[in-house]
Parts: C-alpha cells; structure tokens; sequence
C-alpha cells in the first residue's frame, strides 16, 4: 500500500492511501457460496469464479482515506471530537480503550466494479454478477487488512497501539451489554472530513457508492 502523505498525514490529519491490484482467490469465492469440495464443482461454474476472478482484479482501484482527530471527552455511551462531532449509542471508551486520538476511515474498491456488476444483470448474466459482489467483497476486506497493517505500523513509530475497529450500522457487545452503533451516525463520520473531496457518495440512506466500499474508527492509545 502505498501512503501518500505519511508524515503530513500524521502530523495534520488526513492522509489517503492506495493499493496496487487486489488479488482475488476463486476458490475462497467458491467456498463463500457453501462449495466447501472445489473438486465436485461443475466445470461451468468453476470457469466462472476463475473468469471473474482475473476481471474483478482488473476493474477495483482499493483506496483509502483517513483523518486523525482528538477526542475531547468520552461520556455515558457518547463520544466528542476535537471538532465538535458528537458520536452517540456506543460505550466509545470501552470500545476505544479510551483512546486520546482516533482515526476515522472510508475504504472503496472504486465505481468500476459497481458497473460490472450492473452491466451482468442488464444481460442476465446473475452468476457473474453474483461472483462479481463476492469479489468486491474480498477486494474490500483485502483493503482494510492493507489499511490497518499500515496504520499500526505507522502508530507504532509513534509509540501507539491501534484499538478494535467500530462502524456504524453494526452492532457491538460491551461488557456483555449488546449495542448498536445506528447507520445514520454514518453522516458524522463523513462530516468529519470536512471539505475533503472523497470517492465515495454518500445516500440519504446513509448506505455508501460505490456499494463495495467500507467505514469506520479506530482508537490510537500509548503503548505503555
């Protein structure tokens, strides 16, 4: 992965990084879709995972863009940023570690996987379309790992640890006490970014395009 503003990023805030091509494993897309024996998969279908494999590593741009901010006050299942954006539904210390510093995070796989998997359906094409999303979702996980294996190289350095991941629209056990983190929150968290131009829109839904695209916040605490 490349980071293109590692030591402005950290310093200031924002940074994005991009991955080179994303390699998508047939077989693992095979077995997501309950193929747990690849050698009685039909020839057609397994043609098919292989097929789309190859294309969707040619079609996902994997990116991601990040800001890192300063928690000013963490309260009964609330949340306050340095700029004022107030997170709420969540215990964010426990979750946190109450970490002085967070970095809030948008992932995409890019708009061109989108239309391939639209182009397949206009032409009745639903197993490629299907194995396109599942690609899209390997992309997705792929880029986070590359995200957060940067991102704790970089806060290690600094003498940080990185905590846990939380995303809006998903639901968190905390001391045993189940909680949701409401998908609407989504907004705050785009808010965060201000004027940043990012790849990714926004619905009213608060769902993302390009639909292959993830978010969400990690904590930074001192290592010791």
């Amino acid at each position: 992965m490349e980071d293109k503003n590692d030591k402005a990023g950290w310093a200031n805030g924002y940074w994005s990084l991009e991955t080179g091509p994303v390699e998508v494993d047939p077989s693992k897309m095979l077995r997501i879709h309950g193929y747990r024996d690849l050698g009685k998969v039909r020839p057609i279908i397994r043609e098919a995972a292989d097929n789309i494999a190859v294309l969707a590593k040619d079609l996902m741009t994997p990116q991601a863009h990040s800001f890192k901010i300063d928690v000013t006050k963490y309260g009964n299942d609330f949340m306050e940023l340095a700029d004022g954006t107030v997170f709420e539904n969540v215990d964010f210390g426990s979750v946190l570690d109450n970490a002085p510093v967070v970095v809030v995070v948008v992932l995409t796989v890019g708009r061109a996987l989108d239309e391939a998997v639209i182009a397949a359906m206009d032409k009745f094409e639903p197993l490629d379309a299907l194995f396109l999303e599942t690609a899209g979702w390997l992309g997705i996980e792929s880029a986070t790992k590359l995200f957060v294996r940067d991102l704790k190289k970089t806060a290690l350095a600094h003498s940080r640890r990185v905590t846990r991941r939380l995303g809006p629209g998903y639901s968190y056990k905390v001391s045993g006490r189940p909680m949701d983190w409401p998908l609407n929150q989504q907004r705050r968290l785009f808010d965060v970014f201000g004027d940043i131009e990012l790849p990714i829109t926004l619905l009213e839904s608060c769902a993302m395009l390009p639909k292959m695209s993830r978010s969400g916040m990690y904590g930074l605490t001192p290592l010791n």
